[in-house]
């Protein structure tokens, strides 16, 4: 059976909902959720090896930078091999989930590059006095930030008082502004 008898075998012209439910789940996957499973698609016409090929060239297409243009000009070969409703319904699931798939390639892909931030954590303290002074009365921020690089997960614990945490701030807007502007 060729390639193509094989998708439409799959996912054919009378069951759209099924075919874009997979898409969707593939997406997920990208975005850290569960993918699609064998045992929810099969049916007497699919192999798990049919559905396996399948799925790795749909997510091989959705890892590729340039699907994220939604342009069928832009699509890789691979994709214009794929049947018309197949190709139809990935672009309609692109154009919807656009942004979640941005965020998560980047996320991949800056992840393997560069320490990443993934999450952080804040408290507010008020010291009252230290050891050195009697009477502080200052507000102190206690920041965590819990990043990954690589494999490893890191906590870089920061204290800062205002005028820090106000420089720390102006830091941060001077290197989003630009970003904004892309």
């Amino acid at each position: 059976m060729d390639t193509d008898q094989t998708i439409s075998g799959l996912f054919n012209k009378n069951e759209p909902e099924k075919l874009n439910k997979f898409l969707h789940e593939c997406i997920d996957q990208i975005c850290g959720c569960k993918g699609p499973l064998y045992q929810k698609y099969c049916n007497s016409s699919w192999t798990k090896e049919e559905f396996n090929d399948f799925y790795i060239q749909i997510l091989k297409l959705l890892h590729n930078p340039n699907s994220l243009y939604c342009d069928i000009e832009k699509m890789s070969l691979e994709f214009h091999e794929l049947p018309k409703h197949i190709q139809d319904a990935m672009m309609t699931c692109l154009k919807v989930r656009k942004s979640e798939l941005t965020d998560a390639l980047l996320y991949h892909y800056s992840s393997k590059h560069k320490p990443t931030l993934l999450n952080y954590d804040w408290s507010l303290k008020y010291v009252m006095g230290s050891s050195t002074m009697v009477s502080i009365r200052e507000p102190l921020l206690q920041l965590n930030l819990i990043c990954k690089d690589k494999k490893e997960e890191n906590i870089i614990k920061l204290e800062l008082d205002e005028s820090e945490l106000n420089m720390l701030i102006e830091t941060l807007e001077t290197v989003a502004n630009p970003l904004r502007t892309m």
